[in-house]
């Protein structure tokens, strides 16, 4: 008569008994025979899965590597590319804008004259930056203020400096203004920065968008030579 498959010796254990007696997770029935554990075939076993897993990694981890070098070098290249627009687009902001008036008519004219001619250069090159930074922006511009450039304390203003042929300024057009010279923050500006250079003598003024920069990017893209003072100005 045929065996159902339900129909197992008492004696013997099946094949998830076996592994729980082998583990040490189930304790067999008194009587039952719990087969050796084959420690030649697991080690046999093992020392494949060794080799296959070795030659697995063999073929797969050079490829992964090569895959995570070609990542980087794709964002590399990509960072590469974006600085490169942005410093394009940062000569194009940069480049010299000029005005021209009355120059300063010289020593033989009288101080006061000589003085109002600079003024009005000075008030040209502001009129100046402000139409231009109109049309780089669609905010509102709520005037131009310069200050001269460096920052000193004291001295006469170079509007007033008759000797002094050329100055350069630090300009904002100001698209906002907040606080006051009462209140304890004082009183603040925010616009578009600009470098001015009025050469009074020539009649002639150039500014420059300055576009803020890091110490390597400013050292690679200086502002245009128009908008620097010369030395012995």
């Amino acid at each position: 008569m045929r065996r159902s498959s339900t129909d197992r010796d008492p004696g013997r254990l099946g094949r998830l008994e076996t592994l729980g007696a082998w583990l040490g997770l189930w304790t067999p029935p008194r009587g039952t025979v719990v087969p050796p554990v084959p420690w030649r075939a697991i080690a046999v076993g093992a020392a494949l899965l060794v080799v296959v897993l070795g030659a697995a990694a063999a073929v797969g981890l050079p490829e992964l590597a090569e895959n995570r070098q070609a990542a980087r070098e794709r964002e590399q290249r990509t960072e590469a590319e974006r600085h490169a627009a942005f410093l394009a687009m940062v000569e194009r902001e940069q480049r010299p804008r000029r005005a021209r008036g009355r120059p300063d008519p010289g020593r033989g004219a009288a101080a006061a004259r000589r003085t109002a001619a600079r003024a009005a250069l000075l008030a040209g090159a502001e009129a100046g930056i402000e139409r231009d930074a109109h049309r780089r922006t669609g905010r509102d511009i709520r005037g131009v203020e310069c200050e001269r450039f460096p920052r000193t304390l004291g001295g006469t203003e170079p509007v007033r400096d008759l000797a002094r042929r050329a100055a350069a300024y630090d300009c904002v057009a100001v698209t906002a203004r907040f606080g006051d010279g009462e209140s304890a923050g004082g009183r603040g500006i925010i616009g578009i920065s600009f470098r001015l250079v009025v050469r009074f003598h020539e009649g002639r003024s150039a500014w420059c968008r300055i576009i803020p920069l890091g110490d390597r990017d400013r050292l690679s893209r200086p502002l245009p030579s128009a908008c620097r003072e010369r030395r012995g100005s």
